[in-house]
């Protein structure tokens, strides 16, 4: 009986550059997320209560034009904060976790990927992926508020249209720094996306309890911060009695350390410790 041969089929395809491979990662992520159900449920009801009814009354009620004013109080939406938070804790839970259990992040980093490709991957796939519920649907809201509007001013809505893109972007990125934290420290995806979740909850109700001391203790509450953050780039400004380099530190506390400590987080994986 003689030997079958081995199939060997070589491989078509081209290798991917080594300064674009965090685009593989950053595409598996959003295909990955595309095909939960639980996701696209989540993301098809915070879509309707946040922006589709809101598209549907505002275009059929009489209105001059598109303001920062409407814009910023639709970015500021309670509904939107908490299906963005639901989101980020969802998307981000297993993005660093399973890597770190599994030690799968060894693998990517053996295979000429730095660690910051590595991150970048992981964190433009997490951005393009909450961007279909954070930026994308403002941008609907706002075109489709100018299209039906009364007034001639085109160009002050114009204006305030690129506004939302770079609030919906803002709003899309601000939170997943902490997401990509919690999943970095825990090697268990319902842990990091448990913590993810109580860490906006318990940061928002401390705000809450100490605010009527000082207005400054709002900066303690991402959601607060966010909000602020919608009326700085819609030219509104800043709440009275909130101090302006406070505010600036309160973005950077929710944003840099947290990417520090997970490029560190990385950077000790990728060498086995």
């Amino acid at each position: 009986m003689g030997l079958n041969p081995i199939e060997y089929r070589p491989w078509q395809g081209q290798r991917s550059q080594h300064s674009k491979r965090f685009l593989v990662i950053a595409q598996s992520i959003l295909r990955h997320n595309l095909k939960s159900k639980w996701f696209l449920a989540v993301l098809i009801v915070g879509t309707f209560l946040a922006f589709a009814l809101n598209i549907i009354f505002i275009s059929i009620t009489p209105h001059e034009s598109l303001t920062p004013e409407l814009m910023a109080s639709q970015m500021q939406n309670a509904i939107f904060y908490i299906f963005m938070v639901i989101l980020v804790s969802m998307v981000c839970s297993d993005l660093l976790a399973e890597d770190m259990r599994s030690s799968s992040l060894v693998l990517y980093l053996s295979r000429a990927l730095k660690p910051e490709g590595y991150l970048l991957g992981k964190l433009t796939g997490a951005f393009v992926t909450l961007a279909i519920f954070g930026l994308f649907p403002p941008i609907i809201l706002a075109v489709a508020v100018t299209a039906t509007q009364s007034g001639p001013d085109y160009l002050a809505s114009a204006e305030v249209i690129l506004e939302t893109v770079v609030a919906g972007t803002w709003a899309t990125f601000f939170l997943i720094p902490i997401g990509l934290m919690l999943s970095s420290i825990t090697s268990r995806r319902t842990y990091a996306a448990v913590g993810t979740f109580m860490v906006f909850f318990v940061l928002g109700i401390i705000s809450g309890i100490f605010v009527q001391f000082d207005p400054d203790w709002q900066l303690l509450d991402p959601g607060s911060v966010l909000a602020m953050s919608m009326d700085v780039i819609f030219g509104l400004g800043l709440p009275v009695g909130v101090e302006t380099w406070l505010f600036g530190a309160a973005v950077f506390a929710f944003t840099i350390p947290p990417l520090a400590l997970v490029y560190w987080r990385i950077l000790r994986k990728g060498v086995g410790k």
